[in-house]
């Protein structure tokens, strides 16, 4: 009975939330980036820690580029376009069509019906989607809980660790699809035979025998990813890796692709390793029914360009340029935060050779990437208008750009970050806003070897420009003054790296200076990696702000997964909706924005949590700005994420709620007379300003228009004869800004 309640709950807030903050994303707003390139997906997120694949995504018969990042679990869909032909195009809107995925993914057709179905990681193993496209996408889970196989007398699930990324191929050339992938505790290849031919005669089941403990005759080492060739479990070999036998195995994560690299028709293996740079090139001097590894080599792909990256990289094979042949992209997959590749890390090889003969010669470090916003690890953003123009620009920190990794057998690889302040210039107009990234290093916050840098700004000394104060991984705040004449672009000098002002809150500081108390003065709301937040209300003045402590659980927030984690990374952005209330949306750790309303006059009590939003969720440690981009006064907003872009999202015409911006309150009162009404209501603007009308709106509660009036001229009287009792929105659109009011026809 409780679990049905809570699903009732759900059900209305996801309802709720989509009538009153409904957003579409927006790919078309111009970036240009730092080397003066036009960018040609500039806020599809960044990129950190991926898988490259080919499907059918849009039922045209042409196999798309799909690329899983496991940092956050984000799909992100590319296209190939008809015309122009070869073109790959950024259709995030397909993403819901997918199933949710985790650690990750491959594409492989199973069960040879010309549609790729879907393959991917869940507790204790693998998981399959079988692809029922007709006109349009569809996948149905056809594994419940796993894959399993016959092992022995026992039918039990094959087993693959989140640290580890197995071979779905046709291993022994019948047309079904095998597995192959590394004992969870071990050094060596299983083998998990489809014997879906040998029982069917048709290759489109999933029906699974362990035909060896041991594929390859290879061992990995337990210490390093050195290999040991023509070796098995019980076989002593007097060259193992370390002290330990084969028969005594530590394993931590492989990545395997298999490949026919040399044109003889048996299928060679690439091996990746956890905390090693390289991949391991075996060649296969066996049979197809009996694989034995006789060579190797870690140079891969060749000695000019061999593959280098900090950690744990993992190769794919994909056609990404719609020429027929397979291309060699490699990423890393190491699960951490803190490692990998920041902005470098989908490499290209491109196969000038052929699928039988392939001949890989570098092409990229960065395939897709460089065509995205990436700012390393972690996206920050705050609307700020730097040089004074009227537009509103952005400032954006991050987690930080990977400096240095260093390995040591004790601790493993350990990589060090340092954080740093971007840039984006508005280069468009009020309503068609335009980006170019003109520094990633405002300020020269680099100096301080700071990671986690979440920017702010306000007035904190009276003196009319705008401050920057930033949280950090360490809990304090950095303070920089705004030093610039009048009239000049920001200039910020560094004053406190550990502002004194507020004490340590614990790690991961994120502050917004807000005046949740509407008594003129700019209090400060720090969100925590707890996942809750700190008030500080200001009790000194504009010219010296005083922050005093009020609460260290605000408004009862938490942001907290508990089911997943102990921490929250709560980045919280308080805003003026407009009709004068008072929301909070809050980032989080696993990407959800939460919503928070019933703030005025409640900053003793708890907010109302009215859900998060639907349908947005860009990944890992979620970061929230909010402004209005095209002047049209319904909400925009960036949200930031851990692999280092953003994603950019419009109001949606016909919502009842925008922004509320101070300085388009040029109203005394918007006059709604008589307030019940029964059968005329007289509106009017009282205001000594020169005012001219565009539209007048009447809104239903759930954001639908009513009726529209242009070029009005005030007072006007309307006939409400026709509408049904209770509240509507009443809202004037002017050369002055908006004003809004609440209607009550009661009869």
């Amino acid at each position: 009975m409780l679990a049905l309640v809570i699903l009732s709950v759900n059900v209305k807030v996801s309802a709720q939330l989509s009538a009153i903050h409904d957003f579409n994303r927006n790919d078309s707003v111009l970036l240009i980036s730092e080397s003066s390139d036009t960018l040609l997906y500039p806020f599809a997120g960044g990129l950190n820690s991926c898988q490259v694949m080919n499907i059918d995504m849009n039922l045209d018969g042409i196999e798309d580029i799909l690329v899983f990042d496991r940092h956050g679990n984000r799909i992100l869909p590319f296209i190939v376009s008809v015309s122009p032909a070869g073109k790959l195009l950024f259709k995030p809107e397909l993403t819901l069509s997918f199933p949710p995925i985790e650690q990750w993914m491959q594409a492989v057709d199973y069960n040879r019906d010309g549609k790729k179905d879907i393959f991917t990681y869940t507790t204790g193993g693998i998981k399959v989607y079988r692809n029922d496209s007709q006109n349009t996408v569809k996948f149905t889970e056809v594994t419940k809980p796993f894959l399993y196989s016959l092992q022995g007398t026992t039918l039990t699930n094959i087993l693959v660790t989140y640290a580890d990324y197995p071979v779905i191929a046709d291993v022994d050339g019948d047309s079904d699809i095998d597995v192959l992938t590394f004992w969870g505790l071990g050094s060596f290849v299983e083998y998990h035979r489809n014997t879906s031919m040998e029982r069917f005669g048709i290759a489109d089941s999933l029906t699974f025998d362990k035909a060896s403990s041991c594929w390859g005759h290879f061992a990995e080492g337990n210490e390093s990813n050195a290999i040991v060739l023509d070796t098995c479990p019980g076989v002593k070999k007097s060259d193992l890796i370390s002290e330990k036998s084969p028969d005594d195995p530590k394993h931590t994560g492989s990545t395997l692709l298999m490949n026919d690299l040399n044109g003889d028709g048996l299928p060679d293996l690439i091996l990746g390793d956890v905390d090693f740079s390289s991949l391991v090139q075996l060649t296969n001097g066996g049979s197809v029914s009996d694989a034995k590894m006789i060579s190797q080599t870690s140079n891969f792909p060749n000695s000019m360009d061999p593959v280098s990256m900090n950690t744990f990289p993992a190769a794919m094979l994909a056609d990404v340029d719609n020429d027929g042949q397979k291309d060699l992209l490699v990423s890393p997959f190491d699960p951490s935060l803190i490692k990998g590749e920041n902005f470098e890390s989908i490499s290209l090889y491109h196969n000038s050779g052929t699928n039988l003969h392939p001949d890989f010669q570098f092409t990229s470090k960065s395939f897709l990437q460089d065509q995205m916003l990436d700012l390393g690890s972690g996206a920050y953003p705050v609307f700020f208008d730097y040089n004074g123009d009227g537009l509103q620009d952005l400032l954006v920190g991050n987690y930080g750009y990977e400096d240095s990794c260093v390995y040591s057998p004790v601790d493993g690889l350990q990589c060090y970050f340092t954080a740093k302040l971007a840039l984006l210039l508005n280069i468009g107009t009020t309503s068609k806003p335009a980006f170019k990234l003109v520094d990633r290093n405002i300020a020269h916050l680099d100096l301080l070897q700071m990671q986690s840098l979440i920017p702010s700004v306000a007035d904190m000394d009276g003196d009319g420009d705008k401050d920057l104060v930033c949280g950090n991984s360490k809990g304090k705040l950095v303070y920089c003054e705004n030093t610039a004449l009048p009239g000049q672009p920001a200039d910020f000098k560094l004053i406190d790296s550990a502002w004194p002002a507020i004490d340590d809150i614990g790690d991961f500081s994120a502050p917004q200076f807000f005046d949740l108390d509407q008594d003129g003065l700019d209090d400060l709301v720090i969100g925590k990696k707890n996942g809750t937040l700190n008030f500080y209300k200001n009790t000194g003045s504009l010219q010296v702000p005083q922050f005093t402590m009020e609460s260290e659980l605000f408004g009862g927030v938490d942001v907290t997964n508990t089911q997943l984690s102990y921490n929250g990374y709560n980045v919280p952005f308080f805003y003026k909706d407009k009709l004068g209330d008072i929301m909070l949306f809050s980032g989080s750790e696993f990407g959800d924005i939460f919503v928070y309303d019933q703030v005025i006059n409640n900053l003793d009590g708890n907010f109302r949590l009215v859900g998060t939003l639907p349908g947005i969720k860009e990944g890992l440690r979620s970061g929230v700005a909010i402004g209005n981009l095209n002047n049209d006064t319904l909400t925009d907003m960036l949200v930031g994420n851990y692999s280092g872009g953003m994603g950019l999202f419009f109001g949606k015409p016909d919502k009842i709620f925008g922004i509320w911006e101070y300085s388009k309150q040029l109203f005394n009162k918007l006059s709604i007379t008589p307030n019940p009404v029964v059968n005329e209501v007289s509106v009017d603007i009282k205001s000594d300003l020169a005012i001219k009308s565009e539209n007048l709106l009447i809104q239903g509660m759930e954001g639908n228009v009513i009726r529209k009036y242009s070029k009005v001229d005030f007072p006007i009287t309307i006939d409400v004869s026709d509408l049904k009792n209770g509240i509507y929105l009443v809202s004037v659109q002017t050369n002055r800004g908006v004003a809004s009011g609440k209607l009550v026809i009661c009869r």
